[in-house]
């Protein structure tokens, strides 16, 4: 079992191994902010998970980055149930927005980079995201 149950992966392009890419069981809150700061103006992607060794507590938190775009998935259970959660604002007209060779709904995209500190802090203090710029 993972001391703390947190595991962070990481892919930041354009940085090279083992900065840019990689992974690390019993993370601390530092080593998460490096890769989110290092995610900051680059390409890529950060994932926190966490896993205590029992299912139904098994969550993460992800945000995706490229030109300063970023949007977030937070994987979660409920009920025992899994449920997801993305980053989104009613307030964009639908459009497509190409993001790391896929088009995506451009209104999960968002330019906030404190919307991504925010709750990937939260989410390591609490083990809980709450935001108002998460749906559903």
């Amino acid at each position: 079992m993972i001391k703390n149950g947190f595991y962070i992966s990481w892919f930041i392009r354009d940085i090279p191994r083992p900065e840019g890419g990689g992974g690390q069981s019993n993370c601390d809150w530092n080593l998460v902010l490096s890769k989110l700061e290092s995610l900051h103006h680059e390409d890529g992607s950060v994932t926190l998970k966490y896993d205590n060794g029992k299912r139904e507590d098994r969550k993460s938190l992800s945000a995706y980055a490229q030109s300063d775009h970023f949007f977030i998935v937070f994987n979660d259970r409920e009920n025992g149930e899994p449920f997801r959660r993305v980053s989104f604002d009613e307030n964009i007209p639908w459009s497509e927005y190409e993001m790391q060779g896929a088009d995506w709904d451009a209104r999960i995209i968002f330019t906030d980079y404190e919307l991504v500190y925010d709750v990937f802090k939260q989410f390591f203090d609490t083990l809980n995201v709450v935001s108002l710029r998460l749906y559903p």
